[in-house]
This record gives C-alpha cells, structure tokens and sequence, in this order.
C-alpha cells in the first residue's frame, strides 16, 4: 500500500498563510535536523503534525500596529 502525501492545499486549511506555513514548518523541522534524519522523513512528520492539529501556531500582536 503506498503511502498518501499531504498536499499544499491541504496544509493551507490549517495555516492559510502560505508563508507562515513555510516558517512554522521550518521552525519544527529544524530541531528534527540536528537528530540526523532525512529532510523527507522530518518533513512528512511535521506535516502530519500540522494536519492532526499538533501545532499551534501563536501569532504576537504589534502594538505599534493597532490604531485606537
């Protein structure tokens, strides 16, 4: 049985930003890295983590930004 890859359209219904997507999986997959796993392993994994919810992503408010 083959294994079902996650597609970018998929992700993107969990973090709609294309480029927050592109930061929070780097930030995850940049721990996995040091451990010596292959990108396509590491990868695979923190995209199944987005997509079972395992991630949440935290967004700062700038202050600087917000008109009273």
């Amino acid at each position: 049985m083959k294994k079902e890859k996650i597609t970018i359209d998929e992700l993107l219904t969990k973090i709609p930003n294309k480029y927050e997507l592109a930061i929070v999986s780097g930030k995850i997959a940049k721990k996995e890295f040091a451990k010596g796993k292959q990108k396509s392993e590491i990868m695979d994994e923190v995209f199944k983590d987005i997509m079972d919810d395992e991630v949440e992503v935290i967004r700062e408010i700038n202050e600087e930004n917000i008109e009273n």
